[in-house]
């Protein structure tokens, strides 16, 4: 299922993303006395929370400490994460927006406090790393976690290559010049469906090989956007 959450329908009366906090603005009290007397005390309402939706307004944090500001620890977990079939190691901490759910993993560079990349995925994992949940990010170019291998070629405007799946790069996309995903801020992974049994006519797509969009066992894959990247630098 998808990270529809309640929390969202009280989100605009927190302080969701402060981490100093914030409180709703109180309801102005009754003046006691004659019913008469319309005068009434004057607060101040606190200003509208920054909110947190695309994985651009993710990459505006560029610091451990600025996170950390920004969320508080109890919203954050520390660990590692391993590229280049596991011979590069960055220190990694993974964010729980407490407005709306998303997570969130934010990648540092070797002095554990600049920003590296952030990435947002289509599926939740447990500790055990079975799928316990899913959810939507989007990127301000419209691609979003768990959209369909059909619906990105519709939305690129043409076929492209992409990298078969079960290896350390699968499921990458190998995007023509000028083409909208080219042209996209983000990078896109993708994989199969983890959340359903891969028919016996999809097995010849893992490994080491690459397929396009227009071929006749791409067409109707249980594919879809796993994972998008966003280097600020970039």
């Amino acid at each position: 299922m998808r990270l529809f959450s309640a929390i969202a329908l009280v989100c605009p009366l927190l302080a969701c993303g402060g981490g100093t906090g914030g409180s709703e603005a109180e309801a102005v009290p009754e003046v006691p006395g004659d019913s008469s007397n319309t005068s009434v005390v004057e607060q101040e309402i606190p200003a509208a929370a920054v909110t947190y939706s695309t994985i651009e307004d993710y990459a505006t944090i560029t610091t451990k400490e600025q996170l950390i500001s920004e969320f508080g620890e109890e919203n954050l977990v520390d660990g590692e994460s391993w590229y280049a079939e596991g011979t590069v190691r960055y220190e990694h901490t993974v964010l729980t927006d407490p407005c709306n759910g998303q997570v969130i993993r934010y990648v540092w560079q070797e002095d554990g406090n600049t920003l590296s990349h952030v990435e947002a995925g289509y599926f939740i994992f447990d500790d055990d790393y079975y799928v316990v949940d899913t959810q939507e990010v989007f990127s301000v170019c419209g691609v979003f976690t768990g959209m369909s291998l059909q619906d990105l070629r519709e939305w690129n405007g043409t076929d492209f290559d992409f990298l078969g799946f079960g290896w350390d790069y699968e499921g990458l996309i190998l995007a023509g010049e000028g083409s909208r995903i080219a042209e996209c801020p983000v990078r896109m992974k993708l994989s199969f469906d983890m959340q359903r049994e891969i028919p016996e006519e999809y097995l010849d797509m893992y490994g080491d090989v690459t397929f396009n969009t227009a071929d006749d066992i791409a067409r109707e894959a249980p594919v879809l956007v796993d994972l998008l990247t966003l280097y600020p630098s970039e």
